[in-house]
This record gives C-alpha cells, structure tokens and sequence, in this order.
C-alpha cells in the first residue's frame, strides 16, 4: 500500500515553505508537483531533500532551457523515496515538453509507470491546451502490462453533469442543464477541442487508465479542485486535477483536500490518493 500526492501548488513563492511543511505532514510515498519554476524547483528542492531522497523536476530533461520563459516558465516535479528512473520526454509528440515528466518508480511490490501533467490553461494558452492534451493522449493510448498512474492538473472537465456526464469547454450548457456543442472554439473547430479533453478524460480507459476519483465517487456527487472567484463571489467550480490509473491497482481512498486551499496556501486542492 502506498500514498500519491497531486498538487498544482500556484505558484507562490513565498508560500513554498508552508506548502512543504503541509505536504510532509500526510507523508505521502510520491509526491507530484505542478505549476513550479525554475525557481521554486530549487527551494523546493532543498526543503524536501531531508524528508525524500529522489526528487526530479520537468525542466532537468529539457536540451534548452532558454524556452522556459514566459508561459513555458512553468513545469512538474516528482519526489519520492522510491527507486525512480525517468522516461525519455521522446514517448510525447509535444512541443511544451515540459509540461509532462514520466517515470519508472520501484514500490515494495512492482515497478510502475507514473506520469505527472500540467495542461496549459485554454483561457490564456488557447490551441496549446488540445496540441498538449493530443500528444499526451497519442503517447499513453497503448495497452502495457505494467500498472500506470497519470496525475496532475489537466485543466479540464468544464462540469460533470448527472444526466449528460463530462462536459467539455468546447460545449455551452444551456438553462436546462443540456449541453451543445460548439461548431467553431477558440478559433477552431468545437469538435476537436472537445475530442482533445474527451480522450484524456473518457478515452483511456480503453487503455487501462481510468478517472481514480470517479470510481470511488461517482457522478453526481459533485466534487471541486479549483475555483473561480471574481470580485469575492464563487462564479465557478472546477475539477480539474486528477488521478488515472489502472485497473489493478485497488484504491483506498482519494480525496481532495480542501483545506489546502481554503488557508490560501494555493488557489487548488490537492488529491490525495491511497491505493493497494
């Protein structure tokens, strides 16, 4: 049995320390970071040193580092005790390549297959967000044998609804709750944004990847990682960050961490994931 810990910590430099003194506190076995820089990697690097003995970050894979600026400042880390051997970053067909870290962790039992994502925002990055969930899907969208867990935040569902499941941005809901697609988003065509989340969020389950969250709770109990306030009002609530993971592994409990958030130590909750 072991502990995963997700988190998009906002990038909030001043809160790191109090960021890493929370996280350590639930001793989770693998943790997995996003929204950190090049920057903050080494503060929190130099934290978690005493307490995890393998920790590695997106941006150390990367032939040029020059590109991380502007939004490509913003990359993952993984830290665990366990044996860790990153992935080639070749496994994706995407252009901000930093925006993903795989690996091959040794638990007590196995080794698995971990991946730790941070889908660029459509709000602000626009197409960046479908070419990164496109190439994520292209290189997960393969049948293996050994046991796999893709976590982070993906910046999608728009909402889950009971009547009509997953609803992606590229669909307007209606007063009746009915959600239509749009022929043209963002500039392109509604079909393929809403195939890009569809596939990461419904599609690979075919490959043994599957919402963790939603098979312990499933719609329509309504569950939030991230919210959108404008002038001190709630407007909208997002469960964006997310555990997939294969069939086999038999969970014990997932839960998103509310408290995280609500004492403003970022502006998302963490997933908190114990599987068997």
């Amino acid at each position: 049995m072991f502990k995963c810990f997700t988190w998009n910590l906002g990038h909030r430099l001043k809160k790191i320390p109090s960021q890493m003194k929370a996280v350590v506190k639930r001793n989770p076995d693998i943790i997995a970071f996003q929204e950190i820089t090049l920057e903050s990697s080494k503060i929190i690097k130099k934290i978690l040193s005493s307490s995890y003995k393998n920790i590695v970050d997106s941006f150390e894979l990367m032939i040029d580092q020059s590109l991380l600026k502007g939004p490509r400042r913003l990359g993952v880390l993984i830290a665990t005790n366990y044996d860790l051997k990153t992935r080639s970053q070749n496994e994706f067909e995407i252009n901000w390549i930093e925006r993903i870290l795989a690996a091959d962790i040794t638990t007590p039992h196995e080794t698995i297959e971990f991946y730790n994502t941070y889908i660029p925002p459509g709000s602000s990055n626009r197409w960046k967000k479908i070419e990164t969930l496109e190439g994520l899907y292209k290189g997960l969208a393969k049948h293996t044998e050994k046991k796999r867990i893709l976590c982070g935040d993906f910046n999608t569902p728009q909402d889950e609804l009971l009547k009509h499941g997953v609803c992606t941005f590229a669909q307007k809901i209606n007063k009746k709750g009915v959600p239509k697609l749009k022929k043209i988003f963002r500039g392109g065509s509604g079909n393929r944004w809403d195939q890009g989340e569809r596939n990461i969020l419904e599609g690979l389950k075919e490959f043994n990847l599957s919402d963790a969250y939603r098979r312990i709770h499933p719609i329509p109990k309504k569950a939030y990682s991230f919210v959108i306030e404008r002038r001190g009002k709630v407007v909208a609530k997002r469960r964006f960050d997310h555990f997939f993971l294969s069939k086999e592994f038999k969970i014990k409990s997932i839960e998103y961490l509310h408290q995280f958030r609500e004492s403003g130590l970022s502006d998302h909750s963490p997933l908190e994931l114990i599987v068997d």
